[in-house]
């Protein structure tokens, strides 16, 4: 049925906020608070890998797929799930480039890193990555401050 109907997977669990969702039935956060209770406070987590399986666990998290101790951050935006980070770093190295005013959306359905033109210029040309990508053993950890916590993704 529409929307899926031309597209070869059978559909997205949406685990966004409900004015994101395509309509009724299409957010199952949503549909689970109101029809059953999601167990442990509402929580849900997710466990993702290039290895292995990836799993989202629903009342919790399984604390032996922690890869650090958890960061809690404040929801900012009740529409994405937008969080406040206090820089962004390489190497653990914070680059002043926030000043406290940087928010992210944390999304599992995207790899995708955007944000406002001139930040994204600046961070593009600190990282100086070669379009052919002959520096790439070379590029940093690219992080994400929150307190005194980093998040970091590898190249």
């Amino acid at each position: 049925t529409e929307p899926f109907q031309e597209i070869p997977f059978d559909g997205i669990m949406g685990l966004g906020f409900k004015d994101l969702s395509m309509g009724e039935g299409f957010n199952i956060v949503d549909d689970l608070q109101t029809r059953t209770n999601i167990p442990g406070s509402g929580q849900f987590s997710f466990y993702v890998t290039d290895g292995q399986d990836s799993e989202v666990t629903f009342g919790g998290y399984r604390s032996e797929r922690l890869a650090s101790d958890i960061v809690w951050a404040p929801v900012k935006v009740e529409s994405w799930w937008q969080v406040a980070i206090d820089d962004i770093t390489f190497n653990n190295m914070p680059k002043g480039l926030c000043n406290g005013q940087c928010q992210v959306a944390v999304d599992t359905g995207t790899s995708m890193l955007a944000g406002p033109s001139e930040l994204v210029d600046k961070l593009s040309a600190m990282v100086n990555a070669k379009e052919d990508c002959s520096n790439f053993n070379e590029l940093p950890n690219l992080g994400f401050q929150i307190g005194n916590t980093v998040l970091n993704l590898r190249p």
